[in-house]
This record gives C-alpha cells, sequence and structure tokens, in this order.
C-alpha cells in the first residue's frame, strides 16, 4: 500500500473514533477536553507488538498526518520501525493540543488516532493482527486513560456518504432557499443513519457528528454551484453541463451558518474546519475582502458586516481563525512572505491571551522567507502542436507520447522532472508543499521543474494555484492531449500525482506514481545533473 492511500485524507480512507477522558477536564462529558491554541512540540513513540522485522529487509515506514488549525496545513512526517517494531516521533510541532493520524504500510488501509499534548510524549502499544481490527493501548498521555479504546470503523464515513435516498434525487432545478432547506434536512437524516445502532462513546459520537456536519458544510452547502452541476451531469449523462448555468445564490441563502455553531472549539480537533475556513473566505457571493496590509480590527469590521448576522455572533475564535487562514492562503498559494506592515499588524492585533496565534504566524513566515525563491521563476507555456495523426501508433493503436517528447526537448541540457497534477488533487498539492525545501535547493543548478495539468482543474484557479508552485506550466485544454500521454506505451500512468524525470539529453529515466520524498527526489535528481 502506497503512503498517500491513508494519509491524503484520513476520511477517504477510514474514520477513527477516540474515546478520551481527563479527570481536571470541565468540559461536558460528552466532548473532548477543550483545546487551548498554543505553539509547542509533542513526542510520539510507539510499539507495534508482535511485529518481528527481517534483518535483510527494508522496515516499513510508519507515517504520522498532524492537521494545523492556525495556518491551515496538513503535515505528514515518517519514521521506520525498527525490528522489534518499536517507532519514535521527536518534537513534532503542534499549534494546539490535537489529534495526530498513525498509518503504516502493514496496517492494511487503516489509520489510528493518537492524541498529541504539547512539551509531552504520548506513548501507545498497537496490537496489530492482519486478521482482526487493529487496537491501541495508552501507556503513557495525560488526555487519555490506559483503558480507554479506539474503534477504527471504515463503515461508518461510507455510511454517511451513501445513505439511501441521495443518489437519484433531483434537485438541481431547485431554487437556493429550497436546496438549503433540503441540504440541511438530508444532512440530519445522513449523520443518524451513520451513526445508528453504533455503540460509541459520548465523546467518539460528537467528534464524528462534528466531522460529518463539517464535511458536508464544505462539500455541499458551501459549494452549492458545483454541486447543482455534478448533479444536473448525474441526470443527463453528461461529462460537461454546457447548457446548464446554476443560479447564483445570494447572501440570505448562506443562513444555514447559523445551525453550525462555527464559534465551537471542539472544531480546532477536525481537519475540515481548515476547509469550511477556505471554503467560506473565497465564495463569491460573501466576497469577504483579501487581508493584504489592512489592520487586522479594520479588516474584522468589514468581515462582521458580512457574517455576524448569518453566523449568529460578532466575535470569537472563529474570526480569529479567519484572519490567520487568510494570512495562510498567502503563504499557501503564493508562497509569499509577509510584509513588514502585515507582521506589525499581526503583533498589534494578536496580543495578550492571543499572543501565541501571533507567535504561530511569525514562525510560520520565517519558513515561507526560506524558500520562497521557489516562485521567482514562473513561467506558462503554450502547449507544443502535435498533429493528430501523429498522436497514435497505427501498428499497435497506442499513443506515442509524442507530446512529452516535444515539450523535454524545449529544455535540453537540464534534467526535467515533470508533475501531472491538477488542482482537486490533495496528494499533489501536498506533495508540491513537501517539495518546496528540495526546489529551493535545485534553485541555480541544472533542474527544471514542470507542471502539466488539463482542463479538469478550473482555468481561473489554477492560475492562483500555480502562483506558489513556480517552475514551467502547461495546461492542456484537449482531453486527447492528456490521452496521448497517459495512454501512451512509453508513459502511460492512471494516477496522479504522476512524476517523469529526464536526463540533460533528454533521456527517459524515471516514472513513479505518488511523491517519493525529498530524501529520494533529491538522490535521482542529482544523479543526472553533470
Amino acid at each position: 500500500m502506497k503512503k498517500q492511500h491513508f494519509l491524503f485524507s484520513v476520511f477517504l480512507t477510514v474514520i477513527v473514533l477516540s474515546f478520551f477522558s481527563c479527570k481536571k477536564d470541565q468540559t461536558p462529558v460528552e466532548q473532548l477536553p477543550n483545546p487551548e491554541i498554543k505553539a509547542g512540540t509533542a513526542n510520539l513513540s510507539g510499539k507495534v507488538m508482535d511485529y518481528h522485522g527481517e534483518k535483510d529487509e527494508e522496515p516499513p515506514f510508519v507515517y504520522l498526518q498532524v492537521f494545523y488549525p492556525v495556518t491551515a496545513e496538513i503535515m505528514d512526517y515518517e519514521t521506520q520501525l525498527a525490528v522489534d517494531g518499536s517507532f519514535y516521533f521527536e518534537e513534532i510541532p503542534i499549534e494546539c493540543n490535537t489529534i495526530g493520524f498513525i498509518g503504516s504500510d502493514i496496517f492494511n488501509w487503516t489509520s489510528v488516532g493518537v492524541a498529541l499534548i504539547s512539551n509531552e510524549e504520548t506513548q501507545v502499544k498497537i496490537l496489530y493482527d492482519p486478521n482482526n481490527p487493529i487496537q491501541v493501548q495508552y501507556t503513557k498521555n495525560s488526555l487519555l486513560a490506559a483503558s480507554d479504546t479506539i474503534l477504527c470503523s471504515y463503515e461508518l464515513m461510507d455510511n454517511f456518504l451513501h445513505s439511501p435516498g441521495s443518489t437519484r434525487k433531483k434537485y438541481y432545478d431547485m431554487k437556493p432557499e429550497e436546496f438549503r432547506q433540503y441540504a440541511m434536512d438530508r444532512m440530519k437524516e445522513k449523520i443518524t443513519f451513520a451513526l445508528d445502532g453504533e455503540s460509541l462513546p459520548p465523546k467518539a459520537k460528537n467528534w464524528i457528528s462534528n466531522e460529518f456536519k463539517l464535511i458536508y458544510l464544505a462539500e455541499v452547502l458551501l459549494d452549492y454551484k458545483d454541486y447543482m452541476s455534478l448533479n444536473y451531469r448525474n441526470f443527463k449523462n453528461e461529462e460537461e453541463p454546457d447548457d446548464f448555468t446554476p443560479q447564483e445564490p445570494d447572501k440570505s441563502y448562506y443562513s444555514f451558518l447559523k445551525e453550525f455553531d462555527l464559534n465551537n472549539s471542539q472544531y480546532l480537533y477536525n481537519q475540515t474546519y481548515s476547509t469550511v475556513l477556505e471554503r467560506i473566505l473565497r465564495n463569491d457571493t460573501l466576497s469577504i475582502p483579501p487581508i493584504g496590509d489592512t489592520p487586522i480590527d479594520r479588516w474584522m469590521k468589514e468581515v462582521k458586516e458580512i457574517l455576524s448576522d448569518l453566523v449568529g455572533f460578532d466575535k470569537g475564535l472563529f474570526y480569529d481563525l479567519l484572519a490567520t487562514n487568510s494570512y495562510a492562503q498567502q503563504f499557501n498559494d503564493a508562497s509569499r512572505p509577509l510584509s513588514n506592515q502585515q507582521k506589525e499588524n499581526i503583533t498589534n492585533y494578536f496580543k495578550g491571551k492571543k499572543e501565541e496565534i501571533a507567535k504561530i504566524l511569525l514562525n510560520k513566515n520565517k519558513e515561507i522567507e526560506k524558500i520562497a525563491g521557489i516562485t521567482a521563476h514562473l513561467k506558462i507555456n503554450e502547449t507544443p502542436i502535435v498533429p493528430e495523426k501523429e498522436l497514435t501508433d497505427p501498428a499497435h493503436d497506442h499513443p506515442k507520447g509524442l507530446l512529452i517528447d516535444s515539450i523535454v526537448a524545449r529544455y535540453k541540457g537540464k534534467v526535467v522532472l515533470i508533475d501531472f497534477w491538477a488542482t482537486w488533487c490533495s496528494p499533489c498539492l501536498k506533495a508540491m508543499q513537501t517539495s518546496r525545501e528540495l526546489k529551493q535547493e535545485m534553485i541555480g543548478k541544472d533542474v527544471i521543474f514542470v507542471y502539466i495539468t488539463n482542463s479538469s482543474s478550473p482555468k481561473e484557479l489554477w492560475e492562483k494555484k500555480i502562483q506558489g508552485i513556480g517552475g514551467e506550466h502547461y495546461y492542456l485544454e484537449n482531453d486527447g492531449e492528456w490521452e496521448s500521454i497517459s495512454y501512451s506505451d512509453k508513459y502511460e500512468f492512471d494516477g496522479i500525482p504522476t512524476y517523469l524525470i529526464f536526463d540533460t539529453n533528454g533521456v527517459f529515466k524515471h516514472k513513479f506514481t505518488s511523491y517519493p520524498g525529498n530524501d529520494e527526489m533529491r538522490k535521482m535528481l542529482e544523479e543526472l545533473i553533470p
């Protein structure tokens, strides 16, 4: 199993439910301990029981995924199992006490929830039996008792996503206010169906209910136009809704936001909270302005005029994280450091009890400053014209890959790394984030980074995303161009991200799907640099 199979999104592979307890916690019994935003580091050690590796075999990796609500990131860390099954993650940065997810090639599509606590070491034992569900025991953790259990269920998310009654419902012709009521009722039905009959601890049930609500909010209610277009295509059996334009909902449509209690600090445990914030910040109807160099209190006043009636409050965590996530868009979309004015604005606004937020943003800015050089070179290229009759080999009825050969020929004398990606591909975007330090190292060396996508990526969004990527870009308007590569005998692939590497003479050397990590990628590139 590949790393991205269970780490690109925990909730596409497995839902991990945790029963938390803490004697000193004053939060309601059905909730996790309320987290506090504070920069820190956590250690995690563990052992996979009954695992015995062979000395002459490469030990499997253990992967740890951590969510960052302030800077709107998901980071992956990795280490290798020792021969006795032990592993250790040291000084993992966190923005608040949180839940991370660990997985391994040997876990067979399962992720395990673990608590990460500032200035502490969490110790776990993973009881692994290929024929039975994984179990976890906490031997040291200030939030979890040793007797607490973690239930790993593949079925809950599937029940939520595919609950009866939704597959053939026609709603693309509903008015926005009609769809709003239908969607809210449908969300409650889906959650009830998914959790009905499940014997879950109250805290686990609250945690997963929150995640379901946030997923539905982000992917359905806040994504109204795309959701309508998808429903239209499903009913008309068309790939693109050329003759259908969804209505543009007005501001009143978003009154459903009041039902989600977006100030709830429990959402800091949920990966999808940042996705919701991003969708709100990018929403065309709400038209929240970029924060830019505007003083935060002035920006916040304008934001509250737009949102306060819709969300039902005018202060709190939600607004603070909208501001931090707006700065995070600058970091993550454009790899652009903060201006001096922005640094001053952050320091002036996030002070006193909120100064930890300023600390987190300014520390992140230092990281961005180190890799800002990767965006200095950005070029959008015209796709080489290859006659259609030359794209396919008549003898074998397969594309010949001539389009790639034509692109690589433009960079003779350079090592060429080609990255096939899409704006909707989470593993693609995560790999680009991971590779930023490597790209910074390669500045001034004979290495060219080439990025290729197709019309499945909305062009306007693509133009925004590439600002933070840098390198040489190609946008294939014609689906046949993409197929002439992905179906070719020479370069065939069926998933993204996929990478091709060519030496300085244009000779094809490597092809692989999923990002292998900076160390392995660096080794492959440096071996080809003259």
